[in-house]
């Protein structure tokens, strides 16, 4: 009697925690989703901010998101928007994309400065601090336009398709939450116009993106930098940076005089911008070698710079500082381009694309014994 209480005791802590784990998985399942969107977006956006942090609530909200300021940058988001979403079956992790896309864009062009603002001083200055609300209010439609339009550019960049679902998401959302115009806030009618512009501006800016991508694998480098340069205008980004960075020392590899050593192995010396980069490329055979220099000169030292600025957006972009390295090595700066590569992590720095700089830089640096070590170990 004794063994089958303790047998139904333990099959009843068994089932307990079985149930328990199911309640909890069936719970927590919309979780991990909104949170791989919401770290997808913040590293396209690639900004040396820290990223906010991501608050998803189990209960339904008034509204579906929203970003904060509360001694600590919140992104908040509830679970029902997930369910809202999954109604746009393959796109639904695309209508996801929009409204953590737009949160962010709130974060990272710092919109609470007005609110923040009247805020701090409202017990100082009271006339002054409504006078501030009021900029805040009519502040708030821009804010928006802003958030929609670069949302939804940043969603397309991580690789989602936010572009078809955003009208549709604005709907379902407005009826969903039983959301009314609120003072202060673009009415829905303000908010669909809103969309509308900001998805053929969205449209037209990622269109010229993917066009720069086009023109460098076809070695239009001139247009690829007017590409990338377009699209920088509106949303600098760390890939439009590196973008350009690559386009302009690519350039300038036409404008290089090859040495007997590179005419013999030309495989050694491709420089890894790219890693389809494996062909070797021609020259341009009618400027002055000395228009050839100062342009080849004037071109690195501009890709030096977009490759910099792509690292300070985000630190732990590897292939910047690659690409840096590359640029370095181009201008003879030789111990930079050392330097560089040994600013990755080791694992990094013995990537093949890490050694390659490394073998030219090594060999250019009257290195040859090392040079010719990384080489054989690559088998070039």
């Amino acid at each position: 009697m004794e063994i089958n209480t303790i047998s139904f005791f333990k099959k009843g802590i068994t089932l307990f925690f079985s149930v328990m784990s199911f309640f909890m998985f069936g719970q927590n399942k919309e979780e991990p989703q909104i949170r791989k969107v919401f770290d997808q977006l913040v590293l396209a956006y690639g900004s040396s901010k820290t990223a906010p942090e991501l608050v998803v609530m189990k209960q339904k909200q008034d509204r579906p998101a929203f970003y904060k300021f509360d001694k600590k940058p919140i992104v908040t988001i509830d679970t029902y928007l997930f369910t809202i979403c999954r109604s746009f079956g393959k796109d639904s992790l695309n209508a996801l994309s929009v409204v953590i896309g737009h949160e962010l864009a709130h974060y990272y062009n710092e919109h609470s400065f007005c609110t923040d603002f009247a805020f701090a001083i409202r017990n100082k200055n009271e006339v002054f601090s409504k006078k501030v609300k009021l900029i805040d209010k009519n502040q708030k439609i821009i804010y928006e336009t802003q958030a929609d339009d670069k949302g939804l550019f940043y969603a397309s960049i991580a690789g989602y398709e936010p572009f078809e679902v955003q009208s549709k998401l604005l709907d379902a959302i407005y009826t969903q939450y039983q959301l009314k115009d609120a003072d202060g806030y673009p009415t829905k009618v303000q908010r669909k116009e809103i969309a509308k512009n900001a998805l053929l501006k969205a449209k037209s800016l990622y269109g010229t993106f993917t066009l720069g991508l086009k023109y460098i694998q076809e070695k239009n480098y001139d247009k690829a930098i007017e590409a990338f340069n377009t699209v920088n205008n509106d949303f600098p980004s760390r890939e439009n940076y590196n973008n350009l960075g690559v386009a302009k020392t690519r350039k300038s590899l036409l404008l290089k005089v090859k040495t007997s050593e590179e005419y013999k192995f030309p495989d050694r010396f491709l420089y890894p911008l790219e890693v389809e980069n494996k062909s070797r490329l021609s020259q341009e055979t009618t400027r002055s070698n000395n228009d050839r220099a100062q342009q080849m000169t004037e071109l690195l030292l501009s890709a030096q710079k977009d490759f910099q600025e792509a690292i300070r957006l985000d630190p732990k972009f590897t292939k910047g500082y690659i690409n840096l390295a590359c640029v370095y090595e181009l201008q003879g700066k030789y111990k930079l381009a050392l330097g560089t590569i040994e600013e990755l992590t080791k694992d990094q720095q013995n990537s093949y694309e890490a050694r390659r700089i490394l073998a030219i830089t090594y060999y250019h640096n009257n290195q040859e014994t090392n040079a010719n070590s990384i080489w054989s170990a690559l088998k070039m």
